[in-house]
């Protein structure tokens, strides 16, 4: 299955007026980490060619002079961070992007906060036909409590005809969707197209390190040592080039069409992104499952974000080299998925 990363990621933290205002490492000046990062997007984005084309390229070139000539002015960390973030906003994908690593200051990061935080996962009885599930994020800690809470209320859940999943806010995270959560929701096989994968050097060593790995046991991995086999060989025959990995998958379980819940609800918004985006998916193609809300937040056509460090990794880059399959048929970058009943955000609970 397809994971991603959540929308906030690196993203949030408090100012620290001292440490902005540090001076860049004379190592790697912010002009050298500026074209690094253009340099690996250009190479790795799964997405480049769809966002740098005939009708943007004078844009994106108008872009890369303003930037290039910000960064030869720039003498502080903040100053550079503000150039890195001017050249990623061009590609308006939230998995594209540009952090200081503050490792050294005592910053209140997003990390930090979520693992403060309480009541991500809820699970109440609403009354003898309703049950109410909340997941505020898609991070492998909330997923498995979200799995025990399941397990510990099957006979409920197994008589009660509906459930509302309650997916508002939720950005994302580093995990997929479980076997207990597709139960909920199935209805039939649910199938999930071949992603493409974005030719470079970095994939080409990332996709050997894979087919090294399976090698230890070949008999059991035989299918997945094959096909990751085959991805090398094929990155390596189209160069920046987009390749499929694979073959559609088909997913299925165990799960009888009169079983409860009859009918789920699935509660979205436009920060619903990621991982999420890729179970409201799934759930589309349940006929127990309606989506209620907003669009969402459009960010899961690329995925497989894999984070870099520029220079001495004072910055580190986010960039995806994979593509959803689904954008073969249809995209939502930038836009989402539509629910199936609109209901406007000024609507309370």
């Amino acid at each position: 299955m397809a994971m991603g990363y959540s929308l906030v990621a690196g993203s949030a933290f408090t100012q620290n007026t001292s440490s902005a205002s540090k001076p860049l490492p004379v190592a790697c000046p912010c002009s050298a980490v500026l074209d690094e990062a253009i340099d690996k997007v250009s190479r790795m984005y799964a997405g480049f060619d769809d966002k740098v084309t005939a009708q943007t390229r004078s844009q994106y070139s108008q872009l890369l002079q303003r930037v290039r000539s910000d960064a030869g002015q720039a003498r502080t960390m903040d100053d550079c961070g503000k150039v890195l973030t001017a050249y990623t906003s061009f590609f308006r994908d939230s998995h594209v992007f540009a952090i200081w690593n503050r490792s050294g200051d005592k910053l209140q990061t997003a990390k930090e906060a979520y693992k403060n935080a309480t009541n991500l996962v809820e699970f109440n009885q609403l009354n003898p036909d309703f049950v109410y599930v909340k997941l505020a994020h898609f991070n492998e800690r909330d997923v498995n409590e979200l799995d025990s809470l399941l397990r510990a209320n099957a006979a409920l859940i197994a008589r009660t005809p509906n459930l509302i999943l309650d997916l508002r806010g939720n950005g994302g995270g580093n995990t997929s969707t479980s076997e207990e959560m597709i139960k909920l929701i199935y209805t039939n096989p649910i199938i999930y197209p071949a992603q493409d994968e974005r030719s470079s050097k970095e994939r080409i060593e990332d996709a050997e390190k894979e087919v090294r790995s399976y090698r230890k046991d070949t008999v059991s991995n035989a299918f997945f040592y094959q096909r990751a086999k085959k991805l090398v060989q094929d990155l390596k025959a189209n160069p920046g080039g987009m390749v499929r990995y694979g073959d559609d998958l088909t997913r299925t379980a165990d799960v009888s069409p009169t079983a409860n819940p009859q009918r789920v609800a699935l509660l979205i918004d436009k920060d619903c992104g990621s991982s999420t985006e890729y179970f409201v998916y799934e759930g589309k193609q349940s006929r127990k499952v309606t989506t209620f809300g907003t669009n969402t937040h459009g960010v899961m056509d690329y995925g497989g974000d894999q984070n870099k460090a520029l220079c001495d990794g004072t910055f580190n880059l986010a960039v995806p080299w994979s593509r959803t399959g689904w954008t073969r048929q249809f995209r939502i970058d930038n836009v989402g998925f539509a629910p199936d009943v609109r209901i406007p955000t000024t609507e309370r609970d």
